[in-house]
């Protein structure tokens, strides 16, 4: 896709590769197909019809706009907005927490035209703690099923002087929710490690809920009501107006599965 990207943005002065196309050659993990298949997103003042590319008309100030790898396209900030306006909200908010690990200045964000309340949740729910799209995807569905806002990257002792990192959780509550991907925890080797790890967690007070890749979105409700189980019976008191928040996100998830 790069390449195509640098063939089409030298071919056409006036294209500029944006949103998750802009994000793939800043080298984030955001394409959901295979980069052969996957569009050239452009922003141009005018339409283009261009073979493999998708136009958005829209102007860009110079100072959004930069090249790299041969590219031209938006500059980080810019990308990482556009991003956070344009693509559905669990998409937007993988993005910006890849941007804020790479250093990128999300509070400026807040700062630049086009925002609006809708833009601000999202730039709001950011955390550069995530390791991975899916656990962003994770945090988002939990905060907004009602559940309070969780720690990212949670360090906890472990025997012999080593660390443990819980991708995210409750200290006060020791419940933390973990994501196992097929890269990391597919093999035997992979499940042993995690048992062991798990148990040690369990013998020093932590509950950890893991989550496999088909939770997401398939089973979404079942995944609120365990966490939150959880967390209640660790002393959590959500009071009658947050329970009920969530028990209607609970029953929306469940109808939304039943038409998959």
């Amino acid at each position: 896709m790069i390449e195509r990207a640098g063939r089409v943005t030298r071919a056409v002065p006036q294209a500029v590769a944006c949103r998750r196309t802009a994000a793939h050659v800043w080298g984030l993990d955001v394409l959901e197909a295979c980069e052969a298949d996957w569009p050239i997103e452009l922003t141009a003042p005018g339409h283009l019809a261009l073979p493999g590319c998708v136009t958005y008309l829209a102007p860009l100030p110079p100072e959004d706009i930069a090249t790299h790898k041969g590219v031209r396209l938006t500059t980080v900030e810019r990308t990482a907005l556009d991003c956070a306006r344009w693509l559905p909200r669990l998409k937007a908010v993988a993005v910006l927490d890849q941007f804020a690990r790479r250093g990128v200045d999300l509070e400026a964000l807040w700062h630049r035209p086009f925002n609006s309340w809708c833009l601000r949740d999202t730039l709001a729910l950011a955390d550069r703690g995530a390791a991975s799209p899916r656990e962003s995807w994770l945090r988002v569905i939990l905060v907004e099923g009602g559940l309070p806002r969780p720690t990212t990257q949670i360090r906890v002792e472990a025997d012999g002087d080593r660390f443990a990192y819980l991708d995210l959780g409750w200290e006060e509550f020791k419940v933390a929710v973990e994501y196992d991907g097929r890269e990391h925890h597919s093999t035997a080797a992979d499940q042993r490690h995690d048992t062991d790890r798990r148990e040690e967690l369990r013998r020093r007070g932590w509950r950890v809920i893991a989550v496999r890749r088909d939770v997401i979105p398939g089973q979404i409700a079942d995944l609120l009501q365990h966490v939150a189980d959880a967390l209640i019976e660790r002393g959590w008191q959500p009071g009658p107006e947050r329970t009920n928040r969530i028990l209607g996100r609970i029953r929306a998830a469940r109808r939304r599965s039943r038409f998959r």
